[in-house]
């Protein structure tokens, strides 16, 4: 169990705090890059704790400010795009994608006085169809080019949904395999059986749902971006690819997940202390030789969390997870958690994270930060059982990998 004080430290994102100051390390997702258009040119979002408007120019140049207008104070959500930025509605002050007031009509020819007014901006860049913002100290990192942001004859789709849960129990259940049997196989499978037809639901399987099958152990190692999760199921041998490469958990807050053709990242993105934003980015490769249709952009839809009657949705593996996650309330209270055997990823992935604060409060940079152009081109991540672009095999150049014990297991026999 934590403090009070220890479970503060780890969850809230607020300006200012220990776990702020870390996330503001990294390149977070704030937008769908199709979220702001011709059409939708701003965007209110908040992100960190922290309220803000993304805006793209009409010369297609993406910016992200604070909300208000230094003048006085009207929303530039409600401003006009222009080719050096946006125009505030109320009276015209224009800012580009630093912050810098460009423009002030009203005032006299000649007048220096735009040079005394700047707004706060934070870093932009769009990749994969997603628009990333950096909030921390200069100089900026590399916006990590990871594999699947990158490739190229690939389909892709990303979906969201807001959530009232603190970000860590949304990652915690990432470090916890074995919630796949009962909250995806007995939950899910439960809910999903009473949906059915009459008759049907009788019949439903709920042991054959995948991954589903009783868990035999769990392995977990770090490596140089976070944490890979291994799982042995019955009836699979160490030597299969699940329990031998495994999938990554990408410090501090993506999980990688894939499975046959389909690849996907799930970020977990504070929004603020009770608040996150879970973003599914899926990359579907085709068969070897085969030509996808380029997309002229990258789908979004926002979900529901909550279906007609107002209960949490829980059709789906990821609405089942979210379920789990709001389940357990705003920031869920881990002075009276009990932690078990099972739970070694989660107790490896705490202390990751207080390593990491006191390498910032020290002055150093935390891991996963990039800054070296040669090593940042289609950085390949370890996934099993799925496949790579232009294989007819699962897992791509790690296919090979040795099996090796991992840093950290419990067995459940």
């Amino acid at each position: 169990m934590l403090t009070q004080a220890q479970n503060d430290r780890i969850t809230r994102v607020a300006p200012g705090t220990p776990m702020g100051n870390l996330m503001r390390r990294y390149w977070h997702p704030v937008a769908a890059s199709v979220e702001v258009n011709e059409e939708n040119p701003t965007k209110e979002v908040r992100l960190l704790g922290e309220d803000l408007v993304l805006f793209r120019s009409t010369r297609g140049v993406v910016g992200l400010i604070e909300p208000s207008c230094p003048h006085r104070k009207a929303n530039l959500s409600y401003g006009v795009p222009e080719p050096e930025g946006i125009r505030c509605a109320y009276h015209g002050w224009l800012f580009d994608e630093t912050g810098a007031c460009i423009d002030q009509p009203s005032e006299p020819a000649g007048s220096k006085f735009k040079d005394k007014v700047k707004l706060k901006a934070y870093k932009t860049e769009e990749l994969g169809g997603l628009i990333f913002a950096y909030m921390g100290p200069e100089p900026a990192p590399l916006l990590p080019n990871w594999d699947i942001l990158t490739w190229t004859n690939v389909t892709r789709t990303i979906n969201a949904v807001d959530m009232p849960a603190n970000w860590l129990q949304c990652m915690d259940n990432s470090l916890d395999p074995v919630h796949f049997q009962w909250l995806h196989r007995y939950w899910g499978g439960w809910n999903i059986a009473r949906k059915l037809p009459a008759g049907e639901g009788q019949d439903f399987d709920r042991s054959t749902l995948s991954r589903g099958r009783e868990h035999v152990k769990v392995g977990f190692d770090r490596f140089e971006y976070g944490i890979v999760k291994r799982r042995l199921l019955e009836g699979e041998a160490e030597e299969d690819q699940w329990w031998r490469i495994g999938h990554p958990i990408l410090f501090p807050n993506i999980l990688r997940v894939a499975q046959d053709h389909w690849h996907s990242f799930q970020y977990r993105i504070p929004i603020d202390d009770t608040h996150t934003k879970h973003m599914l980015y899926t990359v579907v490769v085709p068969e070897p030789g085969v030509m996808v249709a380029e997309q002229g952009f990258v789908p979004y839809v926002e979900r529901e969390l909550y279906d007609e009657k107002g209960r949490l949705n829980n059709t789906i593996v990821p609405a089942q997870d979210e379920a789990a996650w709001v389940m357990q309330g705003p920031i869920t209270d881990r002075t009276t958690e009990h932690l078990g055997v099972t739970d070694v990823g989660i107790i490896l992935f705490r202390k990751m994270i207080n390593e990491n604060l006191q390498i910032v409060e020290d002055g150093g940079e935390p891991i996963n930060v990039h800054r070296d152009p040669a090593k940042n081109v289609a950085i390949p991540l370890a996934t099993e059982h799925t496949y790579y672009p232009g294989d007819d095999f699962t897992g791509g150049q790690f296919a090979d990998k040795p099996l090796l014990p991992p840093q950290v297991e419990a067995s459940m026999q």
